[in-house]
């Protein structure tokens, strides 16, 4: 008992000591699911050498953001009827060539 009291005491001087995370998902649950998904199915993360759980968990911890029943939110994704069925990957992209294009309309500086 007196252990487990010690290594309680420890671990939050710890977690007091560790700096407080600064990144939050703002997003909603389900473009947070997809982004998820796709990132663990193109291999990007660890070689996709890591189960969705844990994806979701850590991610999780980095952007303050916990989802508990990602697969119920992918079948949602994946049985979208309405437009397409990957929006928010839809989205990232349009917004990213639109400032490719933006800048490609400026004049350079030189």
């Amino acid at each position: 008992m007196l252990i487990e009291t010690q290594i309680d005491f420890v671990f939050r001087e710890i977690q007091q000591q560790m700096p407080h995370n600064k990144l939050k998902w703002t997003g909603s649950i389900i473009e947070w699911v997809e982004l998820i998904y796709a990132l663990r199915f193109v291999k990007r993360i660890n070689s996709g050498k890591i189960s969705l759980k844990e994806l979701f968990q850590q991610m999780g911890e980095i952007f303050d953001f916990e989802v508990k029943e990602f697969a119920n939110y992918f079948m949602n994704i994946k049985n979208r009827t309405n437009g397409s069925r990957t929006k928010f990957m839809d989205l990232m992209k349009d917004v990213l060539l639109g400032l490719m294009n933006d800048a490609d309309r400026k004049p350079s500086r030189k």
